[in-house]
């Protein structure tokens, strides 16, 4: 019997921010605040490098959190795990090394990251979508929001400080770790 898909994100649910200070978060209410385009835009060749460069610094020495490798491993026993990043798909070796790095590679069926240049929330929207993934782990308090009241039976919010303060719908369940999430999917 194949295993239902859950979906994870990178940043702050299984890689620890860097210097620990998860900013780019934030609480609910979801708001788009544009149609988004999905265009490819032709991107130069020394911007491209200068990206890259970039994001290699943004992942060296950062390294998992706490519990994350093993909980990802118990989720895969009742899960199939799909990572979904909305990092830029330009990077998207970095990240598979990163993830290779750390053990991780291998856990996961499939690894997306965003090369449609959609803002983070609509692109977990749309690959959940797509993908036909029920579930999903963020830290993100707005794409919790948007995921939680477009079908998604559940969207376990890893607990920052910066995305407290909004009353989520009810299918939203903070968790502290990845191995918290394991403790709901064993209760079912």
């Amino acid at each position: 019997m194949k295993k239902p898909l859950i979906g994870i994100d990178m940043d702050g649910v299984i890689c620890r921010p860097p210097l620990g200070l998860n900013l780019p978060i934030a609480p609910g209410p979801y708001r788009a605040s544009h149609q988004p385009s999905i265009k490819k835009k032709p991107t130069s060749r020394a911007r491209l490098a200068a990206f890259r460069v970039l994001l290699r610094l943004k992942y060296y020495g950062r390294k998992p959190l706490p519990d994350a490798l093993s909980g990802i491993r118990d989720i895969s026993k009742h899960r199939t795990p799909i990572l979904v990043t909305s990092r830029n798909g330009h990077g998207a070796d970095i990240i598979h090394r990163w993830l290779k790095t750390n053990g991780f590679l291998e856990l996961f069926d499939e690894v997306h990251s965003n090369d449609l240049g959609l803002p983070s929330p609509d692109f977990k929207w749309r690959m959940c979508s797509e993908l036909g993934i029920d579930e999903f782990v963020d830290d993100d308090g707005r794409v919790a929001d948007l995921l939680s009241q477009n079908g998604l039976s559940r969207v376990f919010l890893r607990d920052w400080p910066r995305n407290r303060g909004y009353d989520y719908p009810d299918n939203v369940i903070r968790v502290n770790s990845i191995p918290d999430i394991v403790h709901h999917l064993e209760a079912e």
